[in-house]
């Protein structure tokens, strides 16, 4: 696949850290997530590759392989950025908010346009009001619309999901799917909800430091994480140190050790495998599957899940 967006070489101070990504690409079509703690360095990346900011050292490129590549500067008109702050003009309709970005030069199409984006974004009791005086959840979907409505070949998403309800949060996500599955758009997002990277993303980033410590599909992430704190976020995981671990389980054809600790998911653990004595703490439903906790003799807490 052609290259959508790549880095070389980046290095900027930020906070405490350096943030320092020697080689990162994007391929056409693809969607990346960026994961990790906040203070990892993922929105200072972001607004590195949406040409906000300019890097101590290192260059961005938008651009296709073997073609002529040119520098990413500021307002790159093929990549649009939808922030945390929105970045809305708020003595301006949300119509004309749209419009800023639409590029339509006949009244028919910008007509047409317009009333497509406001339907689908959920927008039509707002399309009068000043952007000043949506709430937080409105303004989001506004952004997004602003990014959309301008057909962008790369679109840079930071917590895109943040200010909305469920409701809304899944309305918007199908959008952008159908959005992307038509554009063939690359998409980079940062998200806190590792739900959204599992439900949508080709690619996993995980960033710590200001770096990526691991990088994959979100299946090869699940199944076998780098660091102990990607390990814990898909959820319930049965972690023990390996020295308190029976050779049996040890051996388990899906377990995975980190920094001495052995990990393995709920539902590749049998009933029958939990250590002797071990007795039935509570159940819990996340709204899909059912979870049982257990607690051994050593107070150790265990998971299953069918």
């Amino acid at each position: 696949m052609p290259i959508r967006l790549r880095s070389e070489n980046i290095l900027h101070g930020f906070e405490r850290f350096l943030l320092s990504i020697p080689s990162w690409k994007c391929e056409s079509g693809e969607i990346i997530a960026l994961l990790g703690p906040s203070g990892s360095g993922k929105s200072t990346f972001l607004n590195i590759l949406g040409g906000r900011v300019v890097p101590d050292e290192g260059k961005v490129w938008y651009g296709k392989r073997r073609h002529v590549r040119v520098p990413l500067v500021p307002g790159h008109p093929r990549i649009k950025m939808v922030r945390q702050d929105f970045g809305q003009m708020p003595f301006k309709t949300v119509r004309d908010n749209l419009l800023e970005f639409a590029g339509i030069r006949s009244e028919l199409s910008e007509d047409r346009v317009l009333r497509k984006w406001i339907k689908e974004l959920n927008l039509n009791p707002s399309a009068n009001e000043k952007a000043g005086g949506l709430s937080g959840g409105e303004l989001q979907r506004l952004a997004i619309g602003q990014a959309l409505i301008a057909r962008p070949g790369a679109l840079l998403l930071d917590e895109p999901f943040s200010h909305l309800d469920p409701m809304h949060k899944r309305n918007l996500l199908d959008i952008l799917k159908l959005w992307q599955s038509k554009s063939g758009s690359s998409v980079v997002m940062v998200v806190h909800d590792i739900r959204d990277a599992l439900e949508w993303a080709d690619r996993i980033d995980v960033m710590q430091d200001g770096g990526i410590v691991e990088s994959g599909t979100p299946e090869s992430i699940y199944k076998n994480p780098k660091t102990i704190s990607m390990a814990h976020a898909f959820g319930r995981v049965n972690c023990i140190q390996m020295e308190q671990l029976d050779e049996k389980l040890l051996r388990h054809p899906n377990s995975f050790i980190i920094d001495n600790h052995w990990f393995l998911r709920p539902e590749n653990l049998d009933e029958k495998s939990l250590p002797k004595g071990t007795e039935f703490f509570e159940s819990e439903f996340n709204g899909s599957v059912h979870t049982k906790i257990w607690r051994s003799k050593d107070g150790a807490f265990w998971y299953t899940r069918k």
